[in-house]
């Protein structure tokens, strides 16, 4: 988790700067651009961790 952090610090002020009419295929979503592709990592990632959570307070 902590290297996806990193990666997503990275390339955070990066995204803005590419063009957004250069897309690339997503299978469920179809083509995505730079920021879209960096927007659904990080929602994807959020998903992960309440799911982390949920998980844990089972356990708990």
């Amino acid at each position: 988790m902590e290297q996806l952090i990193q990666r997503m610090t990275h390339w955070e002020t990066k995204v803005d700067d590419i063009n957004p009419t250069k897309k690339s295929e997503h299978g469920g979503f179809g083509w995505l651009n730079a920021k879209e592709w960096y927007d659904l990592v990080g929602m994807h990632f959020r998903h992960h961790v309440r799911q982390k959570g949920e998980l844990e307070s089972y356990l708990v």
